[in-house]
């Protein structure tokens, strides 16, 4: 398949793309998890915000799991490249992004109150899928936040998905020159006092000042699409940490470490950057070792030279690798009992 090349993208991206995938895109809402609806005191109703995009000829569903402070829009590239390939897309926003519901009225601060409700209210959505869909295998992408989520989703029910492809997946955040066991101990004390809706220290509200130099985007064009995009929309503005937001990726990092691993069953696909300022690239790899020394599964390991955290939005040269791997890795021993 041949990519979108960085010196026609923001042409390809207006002209040809973008239209082609409106005339494929169904969009609403689903309610998420049944036990996490609302809060009473602030009467939000729990609706996921959701794109879906349907193949002439499908033989499986992509459902993707994006990154903390990302939002649909971010993904068009991918999802057509999955659609041409004929592959059914979802594209959910997870709470707190997007166009999905919040628990917080600061239109820049990410926070939940616990980690759980990430996955209960992807799961939901798997399953509406699935319900849709019986007979069509199930595919996950999942990047950074979106991959400790989708993750702990597969490790949950270890059936649901037929093929995992993790990006720079959010096995453990970085937390600067900060110890991890001191940042856990500073998000469990905020927490215990009250103070879970703060913004994490050095977060800030979201002002349009993100470069290129300091994103963790590898393409420029790419960077500068989205990026102008955000600044126009706010709701693709959120861009802070809450302390309750940093406990909940402290558990899932636990969940994952601990637990996680071992209850997986399906094949992974797992993506290092070079160059990650947001993710433990050691717990990357410890992951991928374990799986494949327990034998239950395998988990293939590439490491992209030359790229940032956001993998799926890199340079000519590695794109095209990239999406060659994630193709071949799909298509191998794919099972689907129906082409309709």
């Amino acid at each position: 398949m041949e990519i979108i090349h960085e010196n026609e993208y923001l042409y390809k991206m207006n002209d040809e793309i973008e239209p082609y995938l409106a005339t494929h895109r169904q969009e609403g809402y689903i309610s998420g998890a049944e036990d996490h609806l609302h809060r009473k005191d602030t009467g939000i109703v729990g609706k996921i915000h959701v794109q879906r995009y349907l193949a002439e000829k499908p033989k499986g569903v992509i459902i993707i799991s994006h990154g903390f402070t990302e939002a649909a829009p971010k993904y068009e590239e991918m999802i057509y490249y999955f659609l041409k390939a004929g592959y059914h897309v979802y594209m959910p926003e997870h709470m707190g992004h997007g166009q999905s519901y919040c628990l917080t009225a600061d239109p820049s601060l990410v926070h939940i109150d616990t980690w759980k409700r990430y996955v209960r209210d992807f799961l939901k959505i798997c399953h509406v899928i699935k319900k849709t869909y019986p007979e069509l295998p199930l595919v996950l992408f999942a990047h950074s936040m979106g991959g400790a989520i989708g993750t702990i989703a597969a490790a949950w029910e270890p059936q649901l998905f037929q093929k995992i492809i993790l990006n720079s997946p959010m096995l453990r955040p970085l937390t600067g020159n900060v110890p991890w066991p001191l940042v856990i101990a500073i998000a469990q004390t905020k927490c215990l006092l009250g103070r879970e809706e703060d913004y994490v220290a050095g977060q800030k509200p979201y002002d349009g000042s993100e470069t290129f130099e300091t994103s963790g985007c590898t393409s420029r064009p790419r960077f500068e699409k989205y990026n102008e995009m955000r600044k126009e929309n706010k709701k693709f503005q959120v861009s802070a940490a809450s302390y309750g937001w940093l406990l909940a990726s402290v558990k899932m990092s636990w969940y994952i470490k601990y637990c996680g691993w071992k209850k997986l069953t399906a094949p992974v696909l797992l993506f290092q950057a070079e160059r990650d300022d947001f993710v433990s690239v050691n717990a990357l790899r410890k992951f991928a070792e374990k799986i494949n020394h327990r034998g239950i599964t395998s988990c293939e390991y590439v490491y992209l030279p030359g790229t940032r955290h956001e993998t799926y939005r890199s340079d000519d040269r590695t794109m095209e690798m990239y999406l060659d791997k994630i193709m071949k890795f799909m298509d191998s021993g794919m099972v689907s009992d129906s082409c309709t």
